[in-house]
């Protein structure tokens, strides 16, 4: 679904590379990178983005669907699926503005159940910590290894 690029300021060529799944992952112009063995998912700033025009911030349902899409992202690799997951309840921490810049999101499984699996997101901006997600997914026991 998405392949390791390098680095793009333009969110039009990051969204050509990434060749998502949904419309809406190019409108976010998210790409990836592996740093040191961990996947990193990064979003460049661009106008589409703007929440405050004033002093140039990325708005708060930009961050959050970012996060999900990297939570949902995250979540289909470790049980090896094609189609992302839907999220049923999210929780988003906003800490800190988070100004014109490149978004860094780095995922984190914190709990697979039986019927609910937890992930965590941390959004930072020039290595600050922005947002904190964390996502739910409801799961099948097939989908962990169990039987259904």
């Amino acid at each position: 679904m998405t392949r390791v690029v390098k680095s793009m300021t333009d969110c039009a060529e990051a969204a050509m590379v990434l060749v998502p799944a949904v419309p809406f992952h190019r409108f976010l112009g998210m790409r990836e990178e592996v740093v040191e063995g961990e996947t990193r998912y990064l979003m460049d700033f661009c106008e589409n983005h703007v929440g405050n025009p004033l002093i140039r911030t990325f708005h708060g349902g930009v961050l959050a669907s970012f996060g999900e899409v990297v939570a949902a992202t995250h979540l289909a690799r470790s049980l090896a699926r094609v189609e992302l997951p839907a999220c049923s309840t999210l929780t988003f921490d906003y800490l800190r503005p988070a100004f014109a810049g490149t978004i860094c999101a780095v995922p984190h499984i914190v709990r697979a159940g039986r019927r609910i699996t937890t992930v965590s997101v941390q959004l930072r901006l020039d290595n600050k910590l922005a947002c904190i997600g964390r996502f739910l997914f409801p799961v099948g026991t097939a989908d962990l290894g169990g039987s259904a």
